[in-house]
């Protein structure tokens, strides 16, 4: 419940300092909220314009105007939005189902926020010499690390977004991390694939 509250207004501020004084970009799946379904485990469908917040990991959807996060995730089953699902992990994230010929893949997002400009006045950005990321600050609450961001005003802020792949064998999620610009971990993951 405190992870779930400290999330929400970490979230909150993220948005309204969107509004006041920075841009952000990149932190969400969809463009815009779309029509979507929520899977309960109890067989209930409900109805709303979602969207999947990349860099808190959050579900969110809107009602009344109002932007939400999903609550009580250890009883969602998935969530399809634009046709596409994503599955419930662990009761903390989702990850983007993918159907294969014979089994199915999965896409685990992981984003962070990097700052790309500042403000030069005009109404332009000068590019910041090196993409940083902004996220410097932590704390614990309850056991439960906390991220929180430290944003200088009028900056040009950025989501930059890892994607892990994971499979499911006996009802387990497993992954195998593979850096693309490696050669041997490129053929490893060929002459995996190959003696399936």
């Amino acid at each position: 419940m405190k992870k779930t509250t400290i999330t929400l207004i970490i979230l909150s501020f993220l948005f309204s300092f969107t509004a006041q004084s920075a841009e952000i970009t990149g932190a969400f799946i969809f463009p815009d909220y779309q029509k979507g379904k929520v899977y309960f485990k109890n067989a209930k469908v409900v109805e709303s314009q979602l969207n999947y917040q990349t860099i808190l990991k959050q579900m969110l959807f809107k009602r009344n105007g109002e932007v939400l996060a999903l609550g009580l995730l250890q009883s969602i089953d998935s969530v399809v939005i634009a046709d596409r699902t994503f599955v419930n992990y662990a009761g903390e994230e989702f990850f983007e189902k993918v159907a294969l010929d014979k089994e199915a893949l999965y896409i685990q997002f992981n984003a962070i926020l990097v700052t790309t400009g500042k403000e030069a006045g005009y109404g332009g950005y000068s590019q910041v010499s090196n993409t940083k990321s902004i996220s410097s600050l932590s704390s614990t609450d309850g056991g439960q690390t906390v991220s929180m961001t430290q944003i200088s005003k009028n900056e040009k802020l950025k989501a930059k977004t890892h994607y892990f792949f994971w499979i499911k064998r006996d009802h387990q999620f497993i992954t195998h991390k593979v850096d693309f610009e490696s050669l041997a971990d490129m053929k490893a993951l060929l002459n995996y694939c190959y003696s399936l």
